[in-house]
């Protein structure tokens, strides 16, 4: 069985806003969560970064990749929008996205979602995140021994959260500061499947949780390519059935 194309993405961290972050990934969140996911077997994993040529994604790399896994932050906007549309197409031609935490906020999202706002309801002190299981059917949770997942330390993201309503919503998260968000979901669009990870605060070890490991390996197996006939779904096509009184359109331009 191949194994699945993995690609880690990140803006990078900036070491002089964010020393609590360098500390804990300094190498980068998209180098730790490599590393963490690399003992999966059937994943084979690269990493890419804003500052890489072209974002590091390529065309090329874009087409050599089954499932992007998005974490941004603060420099969003950096990603220029013909990038963004290459992720967008990507998806809608049956590559994966799983978004992590303020990724949600990213270009990809927003052109993929489109949601009216980019940013939502949060606070960063550190709170306990308590995610509850409210599919209990779905794939991802395979391995998993409890009903919930708990993050000692997480950054507070709130409802509405400015998120579209989920064509599937698996982990509704309640906050020690009294909050709830759903943490969890995912959207089908086009080919592709968009899933949605929230927890993953820069500045706490979200990251190092095990739960968290096998939860973002099992949403990206689901988000996979599955295989799926080929479709023109843009542009001016031919009719399949011969028209019997077909009308010219006018002349444009």
């Amino acid at each position: 069985m191949s194994k699945i194309r993995v690609t880690i993405w990140s803006e990078g961290i900036d070491p002089q806003l964010e020393p609590r972050a360098i500390a804990l990934y300094p190498n980068d969140i998209n180098a730790y969560l490599a590393e963490a996911l690399g003992t999966n077997a059937d994943l084979q994993i690269r990493t890419a970064s804003l500052s890489d040529p072209e974002c590091g994604l390529s065309q090329q790399t874009i087409d050599d990749t089954d499932v992007l896994v998005w974490w941004s932050h603060l420099y969003d906007d950096q990603v220029p929008d013909e990038i963004a549309d290459r992720v967008m197409n990507a998806v809608l031609n049956g590559m994966g996205l799983v978004l992590l935490h303020a990724g949600f906020h990213g270009k990809p999202a927003r052109k993929l979602l489109g949601w009216p706002s980019p940013i939502g309801k949060y606070r960063e002190l550190g709170e306990m995140e308590r995610m509850w299981v409210v599919d209990r059917s779905h794939p991802i949770l395979a391995g998993m021994e409890k009903e919930y997942i708990e993050v000692p330390c997480s950054e507070m993201y709130g409802e509405p959260g400015c998120i579209p309503k989920p064509d599937e919503l698996v982990f509704i998260s309640w906050f020690e500061g009294g909050e709830v968000l759903r943490s969890v979901c995912g959207w089908h669009k086009g080919a592709g499947k968009v899933f949605y990870l929230a927890p993953g605060h820069e500045e706490f070890p979200v990251y190092y949780i095990p739960e968290i490991q096998l939860l973002l390996a099992n949403i990206i197996r689901y988000v996979k390519p599955v295989n799926t006939p080929p479709v023109r779904w843009r542009g001016e096509v031919d009719s399949i059935e011969t028209l019997k009184n077909p009308i010219k359109p006018s002349p444009r331009g």
